[in-house]
């Protein structure tokens, strides 16, 4: 019997919590409750769920990317929320050194993703892109480069969203019409 693949919803869990958290980077509204409920439970929690799904089935890579995002989203979270209740201190440049360290995560993942469908690789490049602008921006004090970031982070995610539903739809259609591309190596 096979099983449900798991990935569309991790994807949709990235893809939709990064959309949600970009808006608020470029100032259209501010990161607070509905940003951080996202994070906590779709970004994190479902993030989480696909983790252990894709363990279960061998998949080092989306075991460690979906487990990685889900404390990802699941630490801003919670790093964000203490700061605002004053149970810690959260300096712009402690969320820098924080974003930048999660770019260099990702960069690992972009290495090891060049045998994956290219769209994935792309989007992991892209994010790279969006945590090194966010993370330097808030190191330097620097809006522009911070609101630089939520503009491509709607554009991460927008693409995170479209891979997720070209997975869900190729599979469950039995067709390839919605392209993810063929990987940079095989």
């Amino acid at each position: 019997m096979n099983k449900a693949n798991p990935i569309p919803l991790g994807l949709l869990g990235y893809g939709m919590s990064t959309v949600l958290l970009s808006f608020a980077n470029t100032g259209t509204y501010a990161a607070g409750g509905m940003v951080f409920s996202m994070a906590i439970f779709f970004g994190g929690i479902a993030q989480a769920m696909v983790c252990v799904m894709l363990y279960s089935k061998g998949d080092t890579f989306g075991t460690t990317a979906f487990g990685g995002y889900a404390f990802l989203w699941l630490s801003f979270a919670f790093m964000n929320i203490g700061g605002a209740h004053g149970w810690w201190t959260v300096g712009s440049k402690d969320v820098g050194y924080y974003l930048l360290l999660w770019a260099i995560f990702t960069a690992g993942l972009a290495m090891a993703s060049t045998v994956a469908p290219k769209v994935l690789t792309i989007i992991l490049l892209m994010t790279i892109v969006l945590l090194g602008s966010l993370g330097i921006g808030a190191i330097t004090d620097n809006a522009s480069l911070s609101k630089f970031g939520g503009y491509e982070g709607i554009l991460t995610g927008a693409l995170a969203i479209y891979l997720a539903f070209a997975f869900l739809i190729n599979e469950t259609h039995g067709n390839s019409k919605w392209q993810v591309g063929s990987p940079f190596r095989s």
